[in-house]
This record gives C-alpha cells, sequence and structure tokens, in this order.
C-alpha cells in the first residue's frame, strides 16, 4: 500500500458517552429497523410546545411530568447525537487502522521468515529452519492452500467429464 494512501487520524480520538451512559441501550439485532424514527417537523413541533406548555399545558391536561419527559428525551437525543460524528469517524479509523497495521504485520512476518531462509541457505545453517519453523510456515500459509487448489482445479480439468447417452 502506498504512503498516498493513508493519512494522519486528525479527530480527537474521543467520544465521551459517560454522562448519559446509564441511558444508553443495545437493541436487539433485527429490531432496530422496528423503532419509529423523528418525521420531518419534529424540531418545529417540539418549539410549539415549549412555547404552548407553559400556557396551556394545564388546561389541555397534560402532566407536568408528561412534558418533562419530552424535553428530557429530546436533550439526551441531542447529547447522543453531538457525540455520533467523531464517534463514527472513530470507529472507522479504528477499522483502518486495525487493517492497516495487520497487513504491516503480515509484511513484517513475511520478510522475516525470508531472511531466516536466504540465511539457513546461503550459510548452511538448517538449524535455524527448524527454530523459525512455525513463522516459515505461517508465511507459506495462503500459498500453499492456493497451490493445492491451483492442483485440484488443474486436476478436474484435466478429467473429461463422460457424456450422458441417451438411449430410447
Amino acid at each position: 500500500m502506498s504512503e498516498n494512501a493513508i493519512g494522519k487520524y486528525t479527530g480527537t480520538g474521543i467520544a465521551s458517552a459517560m454522562p448519559f451512559k446509564h441511558k444508553l441501550v443495545d437493541v436487539k439485532q433485527g429490531d432496530l429497523p422496528k423503532l419509529k424514527r423523528s418525521k420531518p417537523g419534529c424540531a418545529a413541533v417540539l418549539g410549539d410546545l415549549a412555547a404552548a406548555m407553559p400556557v396551556h399545558g394545564d388546561e389541555a391536561r397534560i402532566h407536568p411530568d408528561f412534558y418533562a419527559e419530552i424535553v428530557e428525551t429530546q436533550e439526551l437525543l441531542q447529547a447522543i447525537r453531538a457525540q455520533r460524528p467523531e464517534a463514527d469517524k472513530l470507529a472507522e479509523v479504528l477499522r483502518e487502522s486495525e487493517a492497516f497495521y495487520e497487513d504491516k504485520l503480515e509484511g513484517l512476518l513475511s520478510r522475516l521468515a525470508k531472511i531466516v531462509l536466504d540465511t539457513a541457505k546461503d550459510e548452511n545453517k538448517p538449524g535455524l529452519l527448524a527454530t523459525f519453523e512455525s513463522t516459515i510456515q505461517y508465511r507459506g500459509l495462503y500459498a500453499n492452500r492456493s497451490a493445492a487448489t491451483r492442483r485440484k482445479n488443474q486436476e478436474n480439468t484435466a478429467t473429461p467429464t463422460p457424456e450422458p447417452t441417451s438411449e430410447g
């Protein structure tokens, strides 16, 4: 991978849900689409309620605790939404960093195995092969699987399948 394909992460690296951690929920897999989401105009409705409730809430027989729950839920939503951009970016960067450093580790292990193989051959030190056997086998793991698959595919194409005959 070229150095031009990666960039340094410039975010804060901090997304904190601590102030509302006790309110977070983990929805059962597959149930998220069942939840209702805000419709267009929700913010306007909340603004209208903020103006109407102090003056007409009692008249409409809306208990103050009920409206307080609406306000609290909206504030919680705002706090969650404020953390989402950094949290989403941080999750993306963590996934990409994991893949990048995993790729780097694979390359380093491969280079190390090649150095051992070259040294053992060039300096006639077969004992090194036994010492680093697991690393050498690890390096060739996918190559060995690919070779086996190629051999199997070649065998399958080399033996033609008999044509079905129809007797009638």
